[in-house]
């Protein structure tokens, strides 16, 4: 099985993580996390998570709650408009990080490729409505049309730079930034226009634009991660990459602009008072890395708290060292210290434990059990806190328990055999260094 994984699935998993666009779109998601948990921040405190009038006045919570709401009522707005130039803008951000990633890749201008992305990204992506600009599609549902946009127009004007379209000699007298700047006028005009141009065409004989375009397109492929075969297909192919060694960041970029475009969907909704219970999206970005890949790809935790009771000594020592990262969402230590990686008796457990997670968060939200996910929350804050925080529920910690027992067994028989090797190992080493020591 191993040999037959390798020899047809390895290759394909290596092209999407040496995909140079692949890499840049996972290296600028965690380029703009900072703004993305400020948003997020910002968003929870705009409102009390509990209406305290349907508390009864009791209630332990009660009185914290309708502070909370007092305050909601002064210092919310501001909150809302810190959400929405954070969070709500994700599309701005994101594209200035693929044009900061490619030109560093690139060794071209980082100002100037940056400043064709947001330009670019102004004349596709938003219109002017009564003199002010139309911020419709800055944030989720701009996600696709920002990347495309970005990779298009970034793409194209360095295509005319290293053609040196419109370069101008001047004398060494000149100033280097200023010829680089007059150098830079005729590809960045030819960017803007071929970019208005796309908007014309849309707008005039279509009647539509890019990024409703490109919602349409996307549509389809968010609401099949949103769905429980969906998510774990994906799931299924990253941990396949992670197995031979290549991070699954690199493959779940893919799908990573679904995840996010649903984690804005749910925040939209719960901004304008939808309840937790009631929200549009089950998988986003920290349903899958907080409730699916519990202490990192693989949800190898349980197999963590497996091992630290081992009789192993070798398999303790890797325990002892990988739990406290672990806890954090951190799996290199047992990744490449047990091994997992490559290792045809890790291999089902591996693709499987995260399987088994989907099934059961999908099911808990699904029927309300506990709060699907409103805040984006980083894959490296603790486990239990990161998915109360995640979801706003402290039922998640009960389920990501429930999650890691399962976990526990999914790993148990093949830690089990895995073990038994290794004890075989150590008791043959001890054997080799009596024999020596008697010779001696």
């Amino acid at each position: 099985m191993s040999h037959g994984l390798e020899k047809t699935l390895s290759p394909v998993a290596g092209k999407l993580a040496s995909n140079r666009y692949l890499v840049v779109i996972a290296t600028s998601f965690m380029t703009i996390l900072p703004l993305i948990l400020i948003g997020s921040f910002a968003l929870i405190l705009s409102q009390p998570i509990v209406d305290y009038h349907v508390l009864n006045p009791q209630d332990f919570f009660y009185p914290f709650m309708k502070k909370w709401a007092e305050l909601a009522e002064v210092y919310g707005p501001h909150l809302n408009f810190l959400f929405g130039i954070t969070l709500g803008s994700q599309g701005i951000y994101l594209s200035l990080a693929i044009a900061y990633n490619t030109a560093i890749k690139q060794r071209m201008n980082v100002f100037m490729t940056m400043l064709v992305a947001f330009v670019s990204f102004l004349l596709v992506n938003s219109q002017y409505v009564d003199w002010h600009w139309d911020t419709t599609y800055f944030g989720g549902t701009g996600l696709f049309s920002a990347i495309l946009t970005t990779f298009i127009s970034v793409e194209f004007y360095h295509f005319l730079v290293r053609k040196k379209v419109g370069s101008i000699d001047f004398p060494d007298t000149v100033p280097a930034s200023l010829k680089e700047s007059i150098s830079a006028l005729v590809p960045l005009a030819c960017v803007f226009l071929f970019m208005g141009s796309i908007r014309l065409v849309l707008a005039e004989v279509f009647a539509t634009s890019f990024p409703q375009l490109m919602m349409m397109i996307g549509q389809p492929l968010n609401i099949a991660v949103d769905t429980v075969f969906g998510v774990s297909l994906a799931s299924v192919i990253s941990q396949i990459g992670w197995w031979f060694g290549i991070h699954s960041s690199a493959i779940l970029s893919v799908v990573m602009p679904s995840f996010d475009a649903n984690t804005l969907e749910n925040a939209a909704a719960f901004a304008v008072g939808t309840p937790l219970s009631e929200l549009p999206r089950i998988v986003t970005s920290s349903f899958y890395f907080n409730f699916v890949a519990i202490g990192g790809g693989g949800a190898t935790l349980g197999l963590v708290l497996l091992m630290m009771r081992s009789k192993s000594i070798q398999i303790r020592t890797v325990a002892k060292l990988a739990i406290v990262p672990g806890i954090f969402g951190i799996n290199e230590p047992i990744l490449f210290g047990l091994p997992i990686v490559l290792n045809p008796i890790f291999l089902l457990p591996f693709l499987g434990a995260q399987v088994v997670n989907i099934f059961l968060c999908y099911g808990a939200m699904s029927v309300g059990l506990v709060h699907r996910t409103v805040m984006n929350v980083s894959s490296t804050v603790p486990v239990g806190l990161g998915q109360v925080l995640s979801s706003l529920d402290p039922r998640a910690l009960g389920l990501t328990i429930v999650c890691i027992i399962a976990n526990m067994a999914v790993y148990y028989p093949f830690y089990r055999m895995f073990e038994k090797e290794k004890l075989a190992e150590e008791q043959q080493e001890v054997h080799t260094l009596d024999e020596a020591i008697e010779v001696l």
